[in-house]
């Protein structure tokens, strides 16, 4: 099932929409936060009309297991140029994420060329020498989420155990949609929340690492074929962890950035 299908929301009432988490998007039986904040975003984005989406937060209140979800939405402001949203998403009457969101019309006014500021695309090998993460029958790792899209992992970025020695607490990975779809927005916001939590690097133990928060802001909403990716982990402080990450174009061109907020695993 492509993306845009696994997504799709469906409009019942004003300000209510259903959608349908899907088996295989999922960690472990607990559906990928970043799959789920795109559901809400398309919700969202449903009743913003032509804008496009800018950025969008989502704070995960319980887990989202696979089936039928409720996307409560209300329009905050609309403005001249941006259009504020919220929503509550939910599952069987319970809570899963609390969102907000900004939609553009693209008519700022500023400068419409690129400026990058001591930063640049992460180096990565041509994608038939990176490894493509797929679920296994056999192991835990990787979750079966990866067999929906296509993550290519730097060889250099791949934790095998937690004896695995101490390396810089970054992941970088080709990612694409599968079956030639093209990633909008919504493709944005699900991929950042693709990649292995970046601190499976750094020699701590693995396991669960639950989403608290979750940032996307989207620069260029494409629509986008492959997308070269990065994350990072620099702070760990009483449990809690940061995870940064840079989405970059072929033409290195920024796309997008995260910012996420977690649980280190126990």
């Amino acid at each position: 099932m492509k993306f845009a299908e696994a997504s799709a929301v469906t409009r019942v009432s004003p300000g209510t929409y259903t959608a349908e988490s899907q088996p295989g998007w999922d960690i472990f039986g607990v559906i990928n936060g970043g799959y789920t904040l795109a559901m809400t975003a398309r919700a969202m984005g449903e009743d913003a009309g032509d804008r496009q989406l800018i950025s969008i937060s989502g704070r995960f209140v319980n887990p989202t297991p696979v089936g039928p979800l409720k996307v409560s939405t209300e329009t905050v402001k609309v403005g001249r140029s941006l259009t504020t949203m919220a929503a509550t998403t939910s599952f069987d009457e319970r809570t899963t994420i609390i969102s907000s969101a900004s939609f553009s019309d693209g008519k700022h006014g500023g400068v419409n060329d690129q400026i990058a500021i001591h930063s640049s695309p992460p180096d990565l090998p041509p994608v038939d020498e990176c490894v493509r993460l797929t679920p296994s029958p056999d192991a835990p790792l990787p979750p079966p989420f990866t067999g929906q899209v296509g993550v290519f992992l730097h060889p250099d970025d791949i934790t095998v155990s937690d004896l695995t020695r101490a390396r810089a607490p970054t992941v970088r990975a080709w990612f694409r949609l599968l079956d030639g779809e093209l990633i909008d927005p919504y493709g944005l916001v699900m991929a950042s929340d693709a990649l292995p939590p970046a601190v499976f690097n750094s020699g701590l133990p693995m396991g669960w690492t639950p989403t608290i928060d979750l940032t996307v802001h989207v620069r260029d909403p494409g629509p986008h074929e492959w997308i070269r990716c990065s994350t990072t982990t620099r702070f760990i402080n009483d449990g809690l962890l940061e995870e940064d990450g840079e989405y970059w174009d072929l033409k290195g061109n920024l796309i997008a950035q995260s910012r996420q907020l977690a649980l280190l695993a126990r």
